[in-house]
């Protein structure tokens, strides 16, 4: 009989909504929750996160498929250790970008306690032979405090972002505790093998451990570094882009942009996605090509995020700045040049767009996969549409079809964009089935599966 898994991240894959009698929950959205819920939902097991209501949020696991514990903390250590520590310092670290917050103001005890809760919690739902699969840099030191209490637990953790090289990484006043707190886990995974080549640099860099291949020895113990690029549930979004929801709504979307070539972008609120350096460069398509201006739209989708961080509102104001900017010298009557959504979509509507869209642009800054890239792939069931992809994104490395840029170099992404335009049927349906191939293979099932049969080896 396998052992309980037990999926431990600072968020759960449910939120909750309004209050009182208006009070109801909702499946959460993010990269995350894509990956794993259908992950548990096949296997079960127990998903361990942070509470972020007064009241527990309670599911049904005979329908869900999995139990649901949450770690209570005070809110005063909650958003010291997500904000000025997990989103201040380390998010932005770990990309390769100036920390928001200095390094010498962040509470790092915060981060320490949470990390405690975390791993208490998670010994309680899980007991000592359970396999425990932690993500992300929330939860760098979880992994050695699970190895403290279970010697013998398998213990895994995957990185779900970019991981710098030394010179970056070596700036973080906690870099060696952070080290050491990975080092109990059995198997790190990361999505590209630069990431996990660049985690290795660090450990033989700032520690005296012993790097053999792609592990780490130190002591008497082995933790091994794999590369396991994550996917998207390609056989759901397959069924999903094909319902009849879906196709009603985009055929109501192709009737509204009628007979303009669509652009879209799909991102969460946050500056490593480059949606200003996007702007910057659908505006040089317009102001370059006059004439390109009655055929083509940019439907930009920004999902709210971490509004309470000043960098997020300050990003927010430039976008809203920016998109007004552009609607207003060059618009025309009738025809508005981008279309700018600042809220979440349902999954329908969201597919719908996809499929409605003949360009998906991802071009993020840096980013550790970007699922909008694989989800925009799988939804495109005819192999038609071009895929503009950010070569700083980790998609980048898996999907070389994809028009390759460098989001800095704004005229760089506008030519792509104008190649995109011009591109021949038949290279776009070249070009999509090879990408949708390779996105089916990295099936986020496959992920999982091949990822936790290197951890229950262990």
């Amino acid at each position: 009989m396998a052992s309980r898994l037990v999926v431990v991240s600072n968020r759960g894959p449910f939120r909750v909504k309004g209050s009182g009698a208006r009070r109801h929950i909702v499946r959460a959205a993010g990269g995350l929750v894509t990956a794993l819920d259908p992950v548990l939902r096949r296997r079960g097991g127990v998903w361990v996160s942070a509470r972020e209501s007064e009241q527990a949020i309670v599911v049904d696991a005979s329908t869900e498929g999995f139990e649901l514990a949450e770690v209570a903390m005070t809110r005063k250590l909650r958003e010291a250790f997500y904000g000025p520590v997990s989103n201040g310092v380390l998010w932005p670290t770990l990309h390769s970008m100036p920390a928001t917050v200095e390094l010498g103001s962040a509470p790092w005890s915060s981060y320490r306690d949470a990390n405690r809760a975390f791993a208490q919690a998670s010994l309680q739902a899980g007991g000592s032979d359970a396999v425990y699969w932690i993500h992300d840099y929330h939860l760098m030191l979880v992994p050695a405090l699970l190895r403290e209490r279970a010697p013998h637990a398998r213990i895994g953790w995957f990185c779900h972002i970019p991981w710098p090289g030394p010179d970056l990484f070596a700036a973080l006043p906690w870099r060696d505790e952070m080290l050491e707190g990975l080092l109990g886990a059995d198997v790190l995974g990361f999505h590209t093998e630069e990431f996990a080549q660049q985690f290795l640099d660090c450990v033989a860099r700032l520690t005296d451990h012993t790097i053999e291949g792609l592990s780490v020895r130190h002591g008497s113990r082995t933790t091994r570094v794999v590369v396991a690029p994550i996917g998207v549930p390609y056989g759901d979004i397959q069924r999903l882009a094909q319902s009849p929801e879906v196709l009603r709504r985009t055929r109501e979307i192709r009737r509204l942009i009628s007979d303009r070539t669509m652009i879209l972008g799909v991102d969460r609120l946050d500056y490593t996605k480059g949606v200003p350096e996007r702007l910057r460069a659908f505006e040089g398509l317009l102001r370059s090509n006059p004439g390109i201006r009655r055929k083509v739209v940019l439907v930009q989708v920004m999902v709210p995020s971490r509004e309470a961080v000043r960098a997020y509102r300050e990003l927010k104001d430039e976008v809203d700045r920016m998109v007004g900017d552009i609607n207003g010298r060059f618009a025309i009557t009738g025809l508005v040049p981008v279309h700018y959504f600042y809220r979440s979509l349902s999954k329908e509507d969201l597919y719908a767009h996809y499929r409605a869209a003949d360009i998906g642009l991802v071009t993020p800054l840096r980013d550790g996969m970007n699922l909008v890239a694989h989800e925009y792939c799988a939804s495109r069931l005819d192999d038609s549409g071009v895929l503009v992809l950010s070569e700083f994104a980790g998609a980048a490395r898996h999907l070389p079809d994809a028009l390759l840029v460098n989001p800095h170099d704004v005229d760089q992404t506008t030519g792509a964009l104008m190649r995109a335009l011009r591109m021949p049927a038949d290279e776009q349906t070249e070009r999509m089935r090879s990408l949708r191939a390779v996105v089916e293979k990295l099936d986020v099932h496959g992920w999982a599966s091949r990822y936790l049969e290197q951890l229950e080896a262990c």
